[in-house]
């Protein structure tokens, strides 16, 4: 029960720190606000019993790749004036729809093409004893059941990478 609790808290957390990563207007604070949700996705994964994967969580991204974007962040200096209003209507719905459909398509392509097997079937697959809690078996699951998440987290991060240079380009004058 406790456990269950801890995972609702942190995964509370998480969900808050997403939020106010976009919602926050000033760009330092989206950065730490996406700190918070990186070392609350940890906790999770803690919690569940992943401990390589939340050490992994904090080290790469709430260590390196989120304190890479707030030293850009923080360099670029961006004024309240450089930063434009949040879009309403079709400019913000339009977006988010077709990004919402270009996911269920590319993700009803990806699963068609590859023959994956599911998460129980990897659980059940024989390793060896003294290769518990090691490497090979985590890239085991990773590149067989877990290799469509896997390839959508990197489509994630470039997607990511685009939006942080442009938010960070300066607009011009025509």
């Amino acid at each position: 029960m406790v456990k269950l609790i801890a995972l609702g808290i942190f995964g509370i957390a998480a969900l808050v720190g997403g939020a106010l990563a976009v919602v926050l207007r000033d760009p330092i604070y989206a950065v730490l606000s996406l700190v918070k949700t990186m070392i609350g996705l940890a906790a999770v994964y803690f919690i569940l019993g992943a401990e390589y994967i939340g050490a992994i969580q904090v080290i790469v991204y709430a260590g390196a790749i989120l304190v890479t974007f707030l030293f850009v962040v923080m360099l670029v200096n961006l004024s309240p004036q450089d930063i434009p209003p949040l879009p309403r209507g079709l400019n913000l719905y339009g977006p988010i729809a077709l990004s919402v459909m270009w996911m269920l398509t590319l993700s009803l392509a990806l699963r068609s093409i590859l023959d994956l097997p599911n998460p129980e079937e990897v659980h059940h697959m024989p390793t060896d004893q003294y290769l518990f809690g090691t490497l090979p078996p985590i890239g085991k699951a990773l590149f067989t059941a877990y290799a469509f998440p896997f390839e959508l987290l990197s489509i994630t991060l470039i997607v990511g990478l685009i939006g942080a240079s442009l938010l960070v380009q300066k607009r011009t004058g025509v």
